[in-house]
């Protein structure tokens, strides 16, 4: 039922300067009306279970509320998808009836602005109100102990959000890309931050962790207690940016929007650079990367426009889908042997990387990963290779096979594999014809002495005896 539109949102979590998925929804509520469901009261759709009303869909145009009851049976239930796209909706009141309330229930409402959650409720869906962008503040009751994934994602004008301590997770993406978020109370019980949950948060300025016994702020970072993973760093943050060297993780979203970044450090400590972590940090210049660092994740550094060279270090092992992506200004990068996978759209519109050498250790290139660019013409993006682009590689690698099937340029550096092979033959023979002679040698130094001994013993005797002779004459 909500295939299509799942598939739609997920397309925001890559790295797109302006798409916008949002498009798909009047489309969806279309589909839903169009259903031919037969029990309806002139607004909305329903459907009976348990003696109770769940609403599946809307009747009518345009309603300004949703109903505690329907001929005189209560509806406690919004079903998934159901009021997906109604751009009828404006202030909302959800009665407290209401204890449930699907995925995507009411995914792109943009109209809606105002918002009361029902006292009652039990379960809020992922994406609930995912792309609901004219909403500016809610209120979550103190019943509900989760905020799933994408639940308030891309509510771009939400300005406060209000979290009861009973809250024990927040999901991926829940708060995702909410752009005009000033100020975050880190729950009492919250224990979970998910990948992304406060990703390209632009104008966070305050995070309060004094509540938490989980989770604290030091640095103008919210790190949890041990300080091994940083889950959101302020907006107001500029200048140098050092991580902390305890840190092993950069969860996925933890910098991206912090606009005023300009040079970071990476320290030997951390391991995994995730999802969107640096995207759209548009004032950052460079990067110091320690070895140590082994993923870095898709979109991790997507959109940094000012981002002119990267040498990434020998430990590095995978780069993520549009890792560097939309990095307009980069010029260089150094990549060393030991990484294995370069994901799709690696590098895709890098407009100033004029060349790249993949190493030999690379054996799998995403489609787009490197020397691409895209232009989207009638919504439909169109891959060509740059002209003006060389890859580098090894004859017979996996960086000339990519190279020869999207018509970039290719030089060859070093030989290839087959040379290197009989390189790496013949020097083993020559290493085993050595240890060969040193093992004759030493037998034969051994056989030599043996022989000198026994010379000397005997001659020995032989003199012994003669003196012997002359002592008895």
């Amino acid at each position: 039922m909500n295939f299509n539109i799942k598939k739609a949102f997920s397309v925001l979590s890559a790295c797109t300067l302006s798409v916008s998925a949002l498009a798909v929804f009047p489309a969806y509520a279309d589909i839903l009306n169009t259903k031919g469901k037969e029990l309806h009261d002139g607004s909305f759709y329903y459907e009976l279970k348990d003696n109770t009303y769940t609403i599946t869909g809307l009747y009518a145009s345009i309603v300004t509320e949703i109903p505690s009851q329907s001929n005189g049976t209560a509806i406690t239930a919004i079903a998934e998808g159901a009021l997906a796209g109604c751009g009828g909706l404006k202030n909302l009141i959800i009665p407290d009836s209401i204890t449930y309330i699907g995925d995507y229930a009411f995914a792109g409402c943009t109209g809606i602005q105002e918002l009361t959650l029902p006292k009652r409720l039990e379960y809020l869906g992922d994406s609930a109100f995912r792309g609901c962008t004219g909403i500016t503040s809610v209120k979550v009751p103190d019943s509900v102990t989760e905020i799933n994934d994408y639940t308030f994602g891309n509510c771009d004008h939400m300005t406060s959000v209000d979290l009861p301590d009973t809250i024990t997770s927040i999901g991926n993406g829940a708060f995702y890309e909410c752009t005009s978020l000033e100020t975050f109370r880190v729950p009492k019980d919250l224990k979970i931050i998910g990948t992304d949950a406060m990703g390209e948060w632009f104008s966070i300025k305050e995070i309060d962790a004094s509540a938490s016994s989980a989770f604290t702020v030091e640095n103008d970072m919210l790190m949890d207690k041990d300080k091994t993973h940083v889950y959101r760093g302020l907006s107001t943050i500029s200048g140098d940016l050092y991580i902390p060297e305890t840190v092993s993780k950069v969860v996925g979203g933890a910098f991206s929007g912090c606009l005023g970044v300009t040079d970071l450090f990476v320290p030997l400590s951390v391991a995994e650079i995730d999802t969107n972590a640096f995207a759209f940090c548009s004032s950052l210049k460079s990067v110091d990367f320690s070895e140590g660092l082994a993923v870095i994740g898709d979109s991790a550094f997507c959109g940094d426009s000012s981002l002119v060279s990267v040498e990434l270090p020998t430990t590095l092992e995978s780069i993520g889908t549009f890792a560097f992506g939309y990095c307009q200004g980069l010029e260089k990068v150094i990549l060393n042997e030991g990484i294995k996978t370069i994901g799709e759209d690696a590098f895709l519109n890098c407009e100033n990387l004029k060349s790249m050498t993949i190493p030999n250790s690379v054996t799998e290139i995403g489609e787009n990963a490197v020397g691409m660019e895209v232009a989207v013409t009638n919504e439909e993006s169109q891959f060509t290779a740059k002209k003006d682009f060389e890859l580098n590689g090894v004859s017979g690698s996996a960086a000339q096979k990519y190279a020869k099937k999207n018509n970039i340029s290719f030089k060859t550096t070093g030989g290839s594999l087959k040379q290197f092979a009989f390189i790496v033959i013949a020097i083993a023979l020559v290493l085993a014809v050595i240890v060969f002679a040193v093992v004759l040698m030493s037998r034969s130094s051994k056989s030599a002495d043996s022989g000198a001994k026994k010379a000397k013993k005997k001659a020995d005797e032989k003199a012994e005896e003669e003196s012997y002779e002359k002592i008895v004459e």
